[in-house]
């Protein structure tokens, strides 16, 4: 079984065990209420999860011989969005369209005060095709937007209330175990990130 095989089986696990419902849009467990923090932080995350499901589509259409992974990936951030859309509805656009194959995956904005989302985007490196150096720099593109989601995942984690924390650690965990996967795939040791 190939490195997308092993991605799919474990990510998708990840999605549907890792992030199981923790709340809801207007109150939790015993009455609990959803804090400002707590809404900002899943905009937040559905703005990250939206900005790399459109660059692992874009990524897949510029290297088809990595689409098997790249499909993965972006099916894996499509979950996310749905499951923290499931907890917090009010963080999912009623509308949502599709970004196109295009360089530059632009999420929806994240609002409020202590936003942790990289709004702006990920940015894929220029040039098409399955050349070594053009699929390189897609793949450390990818490992450095990953890293930097998982480590906004960590952040809001911790300063979220205990209704989200468990799906925040959750996300952070997928983001780490998705970093290794393209840091492997792109010949380095996981954990390393080191992608070469």
């Amino acid at each position: 079984m190939g490195l997308g095989g092993l991605g799919g089986l474990s990510l998708v696990g990840v999605a549907e065990v890792g992030c199981a419902r923790t709340g809801s849009s207007t109150a939790g467990a015993a009455g609990q209420q959803l804090t400002t923090q707590d809404l900002s932080a899943a905009r937040s995350a559905v703005a990250r999860a939206t900005a790399l499901a459109a660059a692992y589509r874009a990524a897949a259409g510029r290297h088809p011989a990595e689409s098997s992974l790249f499909d993965t990936l972006r099916t894996h951030h499509e979950v996310a969005v749905a499951t923290v859309g499931a907890q917090v509805p009010a963080t999912v656009p009623t509308s949502t369209a599709t970004p196109g194959a295009g360089s530059t995956a632009e999420p929806p904005a994240a609002t409020g005060a202590g936003s942790t989302a990289p709004v702006a985007g990920v940015t894929l490196p220029p040039g098409n095709g399955d050349s070594p150096a053009a699929r390189a720099a897609t793949m450390a593109a990818l490992h450095g937007a990953e890293t930097r989601a998982a480590a906004a995942a960590r952040t809001d984690a911790l300063r979220v209330s205990g209704l989200l924390a468990p799906l925040f650690a959750s996300l952070f965990a997928a983001g780490n175990a998705q970093a290794d996967l393209l840091a492997t795939a792109a010949g380095g040791p996981a954990g390393s990130g080191v992608v070469r």
